[in-house]
């Protein structure tokens, strides 16, 4: 099915204040990975009134919610505002908006955490998660996990014991939407995959890359990192079920960019089911 009627909104604000916008022009690009690099975006907004306007240039306002969707919202992104700027064009003003999701946790949570022998990695990553201020347990894999043969100090920055965590179970940590997400290499999210065709918008054909296959399509929220993709194309080799390692989305309220561009990584992958998982 035809993907029509896009929508979005955007939440503004901190934990005591925000807004809602949903009617001016805004357009937004951003960059989801796997890896632990916190995830960019840049969010643009045109004619926002002197107050809320202030509030952004100032600080007050610190983070962001983007959610798009066509029947109803979904969402996309969320993250730290690290700079507000103000641009001209002509008789509009635009506020442009550098993002990046889980960028303050990621910089400067540390740790000082003793564990003793036996305690599983996935206990210990849920001990690291209590430094994580504005991140969220998200999804972290249970039961495929190692467990500490010796009992184990970890002290400083909290991103390093994470990737610590992750390298000895062939894993990759990241923090996408604010949820802290431990996925093995060799699995893949729960939910069911997300047919990628001409039919529910697949724009030209795929293509093959060093790092997977590249699929451009009208944008889509349900593209996760970690997650499944069916794609079903012309070009018959490239059909199959692939994990997605990397996303981008742009889009323009007031133009024609509206898309979603997926790299993803063909495998044999294992779906991780709720049992499976700790959330």
């Amino acid at each position: 099915m035809k993907q029509f009627g896009r929508r979005y909104q955007l939440a503004l604000g901190n934990p005591h204040d925000g807004v809602l916008i949903d009617a001016l022009r805004v357009s937004f690009d951003l960059c989801k990975t796997i890896d632990a690099k916190p995830n960019p975006a840049q969010i643009c907004i045109w004619n926002l009134n002197r107050t809320h306007l202030n509030q952004l240039l100032s600080g007050t306002f610190k983070r962001v919610a983007l959610s798009v969707g066509y029947a109803e919202l979904r969402l996309l992104y969320t993250g730290d505002i690290l700079k507000a700027t103000l641009q001209r064009d002509g008789l509009d003003s635009i506020l442009v908006l550098e993002c990046a999701d889980g960028d303050t946790d990621y910089r400067t949570a540390r740790v000082s955490l003793t564990l003793k022998a036996g305690t599983s990695d996935q206990q210990a990553i849920q001990q690291l998660a209590h430094s994580l201020d504005q991140t969220q347990l998200g999804t972290v894999a249970q039961g495929r996990l190692n467990s500490l043969p010796r009992g184990r100090i970890f002290c400083g920055n909290t991103r390093d014991a994470l990737s610590q965590i992750a390298q000895a179970n062939q894993a990759d940590w990241s923090i996408q939407d604010g949820e802290l997400l431990m996925l093995p290499a060799q699995q893949v999210l729960s939910d069911e995959a997300v047919l990628v065709s001409q039919d529910t918008g697949m724009i030209g054909a795929p293509e093959a890359s060093e790092d997977g296959l590249i699929v451009t399509a009208l944008l889509n929220p349900a593209i996760r990192i970690g997650g499944l993709i069916r794609v079903h194309s012309i070009t018959e080799s490239f059909n199959g079920d692939y994990k997605v390692i990397s996303v981008s989305h742009c889009g323009d309220t007031y133009g024609d960019e509206w898309l979603t561009m997926m790299t993803a990584i063909g495998g044999n992958f294992t779906p991780l089911h709720q049992q499976d998982r700790q959330k």
